[in-house]
């Protein structure tokens, strides 16, 4: 993967800072600070006396701060993920529990009472009872334990699989809020230019310096820059709710968009390129391996249990020919073998085997989609250093240019409405560059995404 631009080859308002997501707001008073001198012939006073108005934006405070590896864990928590874990531990350990016994199934109690003259104690009667053992077939335990070690391996890499989807909401959520800051900041300073141009106007009119239609064509403009700051902050605040709705933190983490070393070289390990290579990375790739793994072992084990199991009987009996007559007791061993009943299984087994080829074929289409996005991933990542640099030029440009045609207005050069286009400009300059930055970062972190990479626990806030 290329190399990122350094930060000392960027404009100060493009460089990353996760402790401050809104870095665009300080960039901006210093902009409205500098456009804010005598730079209006005919409104020096008015320049003297503005003052930049703070935007609605709610930072959380400091003591917020964490990690992504911090607010993943909370964020399981809050939606009490334990609670599948907890589900798969007892699973497990049923099909353990079951592996490790010596029967096929629970033992079977038989009751026998006959009598020839129920009504009185005269008669013959005969009593039985006797207890039915299902015997395991030869293969049936080895199946058994084969299903129960598959089932632990499946639980585990649902954890993996469920943490990553979590981590991939996540991720989406805390870009759309940073894309969403960086949009609302530059519609704050927009509205602030607008506002400080229609006071301008206004005096102008006044002075008879400007004809009342230049006061309504501003006055239009900044209601349309108005609606537009009104409709970012909305965007804003909803993807702020979304975000602390879901995780109950109310800052960003510390370390979104950093990319370690470790991490860099990750992203750039060739194995990655291979279905193998992904399987063996990839926690949904294994989580879906698993479930095939699991239906194979419970084929296994269908097959293994064959038409059904063998009974092993013992029981007594004691019987009399009539009232007066000595009992005999009588002790009597059982043997019964299902016969022919393998048919009444096929049905079930060719359901599984029919659920096994569903999940290998999309095991491999899911692969093969995943190898796609990892190629398609390097290639926009490779490509963004040149625009990059590219559009940190055109900021730098627009705001020389802004720069000499201030000093142009002050000498009487240019009209105070064409300046208006050149502020607008270096604006929306300023924005595309910031946004250019936050999508190669973002593409990044879909890439970490995408080969199944977890935060790093060790980078502290």
């Amino acid at each position: 993967m290329p190399k990122q631009p350094s930060p000392q080859s960027r404009p100060l308002w493009l460089h990353p800072q996760p402790h401050r997501p809104l870095v665009l707001r300080q960039v901006g008073w210093m902009l409205l600070a500098a456009l804010a001198v005598p730079g209006w012939a005919s409104s020096q006073a008015f320049a003297a006396q503005w003052q930049p108005i703070t935007p609605p934006i709610n930072v959380a405070s400091s003591s917020d701060a964490a990690n992504w590896a911090t607010i993943l864990q909370q964020t399981e928590r809050r939606l009490s993920q334990n609670l599948i874990t907890d589900a798969d531990v007892v699973r497990v350990q049923a099909e353990q529990a079951r592996a490790n016994g010596w029967l096929a199934s629970a033992p079977i109690l038989d009751g026998f009472y006959r009598s020839d003259q129920p009504m009185s104690n005269f008669g013959a009667v005969e009593m039985l009872a006797d207890v039915r053992l299902p015997l395991r077939r030869f293969g049936q335990t080895e199946a058994w334990h084969a299903l129960a070690q598959q089932a632990a391996l499946n639980g585990e890499t649902r954890v993996q699989a469920n943490r990553l989807a979590l981590f991939g909401t996540l991720r989406q959520l805390a870009w759309d809020w940073r894309r969403a800051d960086a949009e609302l900041a530059t519609a704050v300073m927009r509205n602030e230019i607008m506002q400080r141009d229609l006071k301008a106007v206004t005096q102008q009119v006044k002075r008879g310096e400007a004809a009342e239609v230049d006061r309504l064509s501003v006055e239009g403009r900044a209601l349309t820059v108005q609606d537009a700051v009104t409709s970012a902050q909305v965007m804003r605040d909803n993807a702020r709710t979304r975000w602390v709705q879901l995780t109950g933190m109310h800052q960003l983490p510390v370390d979104l968009g950093q990319v370690s070393q470790a991490t860099r070289q990750q992203l750039n390990n060739p194995a990655f390129d291979t279905p193998d290579g992904l399987l063996a990375q990839q926690p949904l790739l294994r989580q879906m391996a698993s479930e095939v793994g699991l239906t194979t072992a419970r084929i296994s084990a269908e097959r293994a249990a064959g038409a059904g199991a063998p009974e092993l009987g013992l029981g007594v009996k004691r019987d009399r020919g009539d009232r007066g007559m000595p009992y005999d007791n009588s002790l009597f061993v059982t043997l019964s073998l299902p016969l022919g009943g393998q048919k009444y299984r096929d049905p079930a087994l060719a359901e599984m085997t029919q659920q096994r080829a569903t999940a290998q074929v999309a095991l491999i289409k899911t692969t093969q989609q995943l190898l796609g996005d990892v190629t398609a991933l390097h290639q926009r990542i490779a490509a963004w250093p040149e625009r990059l640099l590219r559009l940190d030029q055109r900021a730098a440009l627009a705001e020389k240019t802004l720069e000499l045609k201030q000093k142009a207005l002050r000498l009487g050069e240019l009209d105070w409405s064409r300046l208006l286009d050149f502020e607008r400009e270096a604006a929306d300059a300023r924005l595309q560059a910031r946004l250019a930055h936050i999508a190669y970062a973002t593409d990044q972190s879909s890439l970490k995404q995408t080969l199944g990479l977890m935060p790093d626990a060790s980078i502290t806030p």
